[in-house]
């Protein structure tokens, strides 16, 4: 069930860190059967927020999502610690931490992206190593990608896996230079 609460604090969360950094955009929202919750910043200076292959919006998304979960931790309504208000007899021998453990709110996960450049991304990733191992199966040679991170790399082999039974995935070299190599299977 979708929070329209939880949604506008994000999007006012996002909204003054836009503010802040002095970088004009605006912040809709949709919610997707396959991604969940996706915060979509609309700014003509797309790219400051983009960074090259995306870095600084993951960092930017990381930053959101930590804010957001501070933010709603301190707005929790305050609800009665059992192992406080009940007597020392009926509480549990874990002291009532179990019970106040299962009584935090559950996180609120959401993705952000910038201008959609996640969506042409994931398509344009797909389109490589679709186009990789098509040339892996007609030369039976070996197929490097260009160096990307590992939320890329994850997204290439899970991909490949799926669409591509009679191919091999594996990522070769040391951050930040860490790439895919697509191979036939032996």
């Amino acid at each position: 069930m979708t929070d329209y609460n939880k949604i506008e604090q994000v999007k006012n969360i996002i909204s003054e860190l836009l503010a802040k950094s002095g970088i004009p955009g605006s912040v809709e929202f949709e919610e997707s059967i396959t991604k969940g919750l996706v915060f979509n910043i609309s700014s003509p200076d797309s790219f400051l927020l983009i960074g090259r292959q995306g870095a600084t919006l993951h960092a930017i998304q990381i930053l959101v999502q930590a804010l957001t979960a501070k933010k709603l931790q301190s707005k929790e309504p305050a609800s009665p610690d059992p192992s406080r208000s009940a007597p020392a007899s009926t509480r549990s021998s874990l002291g009532g931490r179990a019970e106040a453990d299962a009584s935090r709110a559950e996180p609120f996960w959401f993705t952000l992206d910038v201008d959609d450049y996640k969506r042409k991304r994931e398509w344009f990733l797909k389109e490589i190593a679709k186009a990789a191992a098509e040339q892996a199966k007609k030369t039976g040679r070996a197929q490097a990608l260009e160096p990307m991170p590992n939320y890329e790399r994850r997204l290439v082999h899970a991909y490949l896996q799926e669409h591509n039974p009679e191919i091999e995935s594996s990522s070769i070299d040391n951050d930040p230079y860490r790439r895919v190599v697509i191979r036939i299977k032996r």
